[in-house]
Formats: structure tokens, C-alpha cells, sequence
């Protein structure tokens, strides 16, 4: 039972990014694409990107100029934005030359040209439109528009890449959405993890992603997610079990406390690697804190080891101090389990990955939980009937 949960949640987080192959976009994206872009043109590359957005383009490398259809669903239902952009300096928001397309209240849509600084990133002044300036690209298309059949707002564009400012083996893209406006001024997106990772560096000659540091970043997340899923998450709820059923009643085993030890220390190692790889993160993330699950994750761990160090410390059986150690131990126990299964699900929120990983952790517990009342089950059968046979004995 616990090999078959263990492989439910591997192929559920295996099936979903950045270990999928959800690299490329939608067929029907790529057909809407074919038909925004010039007739002349041929998409070199159409990909699916964070926030659910899709990106295909094509570059003229005589001409330098670069032909994007940019596709989102937006998540608000009256107003929202959708800005894709060039940025010479690297893979960040300050100092991106970009394309916003803004949707009204009224359904009506505008396009313009914007030049994002660090004092637009630090709000301290408005990001509006800058169509007449020289922000340094030329932008020659900017369109907005809606298709009913696939519900996407698309951006289409096309700008041409200064040689001087930009390397087309090396540039650095940017996009986001957000959901208020004001007026044609975007307002403050999202704060989370998708939207701060939403850049990248390509080569627009070989269509390649060749960024590495928010990518790893993104990959190491996962990991984290997985590990701490399996180490807390998995092997220490089966210790749990093992310690509850088969130490006496009432599948009595005489290795349990060598099984409920296995699974412990190795749910404590796992665990402890992917907290250590979570405050590696965190000092990593300039953008954005997650106070409560970072707190939360240093609670598990200091109870964990708090119980690690118990053992050493466990009270001989007829010692009078055993059964307020055994009430210590089981009740903080089942309180690292409470916090565990409470920052799991939160993780999973943070991360916003595809519904399966939710669902894969669903999918344990419900196996963990149904083997736990099988055998609590099987207990009170066995122990109705060894009490009524020796009422009857």
C-alpha cells in the first residue's frame, strides 16, 4: 500500500511542469497565431510560458525585426492587462521596453508602448503609456484583441532589435497580467511566485532558452515541494501507522518499533534536506517572503528534532516518568503531523502548479488514511470479539 502511494505521487508530480513536456503551445494557439502575424511570416517558435500565457514569434535577422503574437486569459472578468516586452539590461522588469494591452470595464481594448524603470517597479511613479518617446526600440504594431473560441486576449506586435542595445543570441523577454487598471495605467500585479519568474533569455537565431537562473530556481522549488511531500509529508504519517497498529493490537509485529524508527528517521533526513533547500530559496527570493509558510516549516522542523532527540531521552518502561513522556511524544507527534499536512497544502498553493499535484497529495493521504482505518477497523473487530469470547469463557 505505501509502494503504491509513494508511485501515485511520483507519476502525479512527474506529470506536471516543468517535467512535462508543456513546452509547446496549444494547437489552437499556434493556429490563431498563423493568422495575427503577417502573411509572410513563418513562426519560428511557439511555446507555453508562466501565467498560463503562450508566446510565438518570428525574427528577421536581416532586418532585426521581431514578430510576437502574445496570448493570456485574463483572469478578471471586466478589467485586466497583458504586457510582453525587450528589456537590453537582463531578465528583469526594470528597464523593460514593452507592449501593454489594456481591457476596459466597457470591453474595449488599447495597446501602447511603455518604458518600465525602477521607479515605475517601486511605484513611486505611474506606468503610462509612451508611444511618442524613444524608449530605445521601435515598435511598429501594437494590437489587442479577443477569441471567443480559445476565451484568450492576444497581443500582437512587432519591433525591431537595435544591434547596439541588443544581442539576438542573447535577449532577454519579459511578460506579465495583471487585473487592475486605472484608466490605461496597469496597475500592481499579483505577488506570486509565476509572476516575479516571468522573464527569460532566448536565442532568437536558434529558438532556444538559454537563462538558467530563474529556471533552476523554478526546478529547485519542485524539488523542494517533492522532497518535503515524501519526507514529511509520506514517511512520517506511515511511522505514525506503524507505531499505532503494530506494536500490540492489532497486527502485533516485532520489528514495529525498528519499522516506525526507519520511517521517522528517514522521514526526518528527507524532510530536514528539503527545509534547508527551502531557506536556500527563500534568501535567493529578493522578490517576495512567505511568512507563514516559512514559519510554519521552521515549527515542523524544531518539533522533528525535538522528537529525534526524545529517543535518546525515552524513559525506561518502568519508569515512573513513561507514560508522561509517551503523552508528550504522541501528542506532539500528531501535532508536527497537523502542521505538516497544513504547510504541504500551502506550499502547493504558493507554487501554483497543475491541480494534479494537489491531487497526488490527496491521493496519499486517502491511502494512508484508509489503511489507518482498515486497521482500526480490524482492531475493534478483534477486540469485540476477544472480549465478548472471554465474557463467555
Amino acid at each position: 500500500m505505501m509502494k503504491f502511494a509513494l508511485l501515485l505521487l511520483a507519476t502525479g508530480l512527474l506529470l506536471s511542469p516543468p517535467f512535462a513536456s508543456a513546452h509547446s503551445c496549444s494547437q489552437g494557439f499556434q493556429k490563431l497565431a498563423e493568422t495575427k502575424l503577417p502573411n509572410s511570416t513563418r513562426i519560428q517558435s511557439c511555446r507555453r510560458k508562466t501565467l498560463g500565457t503562450e508566446f510565438a514569434w518570428s525574427f528577421n535577422s536581416t532586418s532585426r525585426r521581431l514578430h510576437v503574437a502574445f496570448g493570456a486569459r485574463l483572469r478578471h472578468e471586466d478589467t485586466g492587462w497583458m504586457a510582453w516586452g525587450v528589456n537590453p539590461d537582463g531578465p528583469q522588469m526594470a528597464g523593460t521596453r514593452a507592449v501593454i494591452g489594456v481591457k476596459h470595464k466597457n470591453g474595449t481594448f488599447e495597446c501602447h508602448k511603455y518604458n518600465v524603470t525602477a521607479m515605475t517597479k517601486s511605484r513611486r511613479c505611474p506606468l503610462v503609456p509612451d508611444d511618442e518617446a524613444d524608449v530605445g526600440v521601435e515598435f511598429s504594431r501594437c494590437e489587442m484583441d479577443y477569441d471567443p473560441g480559445l476565451e484568450y486576449h492576444v497581443i500582437v506586435t512587432a519591433v525591431v532589435l537595435p544591434e547596439k542595445k541588443f544581442n539576438s543570441s542573447e535577449t532577454n523577454v519579459v511578460w506579465q497580467i495583471g487585473e487592475e487598471i486605472r484608466g490605461n495605467e496597469p496597475l500592481m500585479h499579483p505577488k506570486s511566485i509565476n509572476n516575479f519568474d516571468s522573464t527569460e533569455t532566448i536565442d532568437l537565431d536558434s529558438t532556444q532558452i538559454i537563462s538558467y537562473t530563474r529556471h533552476q530556481r523554478s526546478r529547485l522549488r519542485i524539488v523542494h515541494g517533492i522532497v518535503n511531500i515524501v519526507g514529511w509529508g509520506t514517511l512520517l504519517p506511515s511511522g505514525v501507522i506503524v507505531s499505532r497498529y503494530m506494536r500490540i493490537f492489532p497486527v502485533p509485529r516485532k520489528n514495529w518499533y525498528d519499522i516506525h524508527v526507519t520511517c521517522q528517521t528517514s522521514g526526518y533526513i528527507i524532510g530536514s534536506a528539503g527545509w534547508a533547500l527551502g531557506l536556500w530559496l527563500g534568501k535567493a527570493s529578493h522578490n517576495y517572503k512567505f511568512n507563514i509558510h516559512n514559519t510554519v516549516g521552521l515549527l515542523i522542523f524544531i518539533f522533528a528534532t525535538i522528537q529525534m532527540l526524545a529517543w535518546r531521552l525515552r524513559p525506561h518502561p518502568s519508569d515512573g516518568y513513561r507514560m508522561y513522556w509517551n503523552m508528550y511524544h504522541h501528542f506532539l507527534g500528531y501535532s508536527i503531523l497537523a502542521l505538516v499536512f497544513f504547510n504541504i497544502f500551502l506550499g502547493i498553493k504558493i507554487l501554483e502548479p497543475e491541480h494534479v499535484w494537489k491531487w497526488a497529495y490527496i491521493g496519499v493521504l486517502g491511502t494512508l488514511g484508509s489503511l489507518a482505518l482498515a486497521f482500526e477497523f480490524f482492531g475493534w473487530i478483534k477486540f469485540l470479539t476477544q472480549n465478548s469470547s472471554s465474557k463467555h469463557g
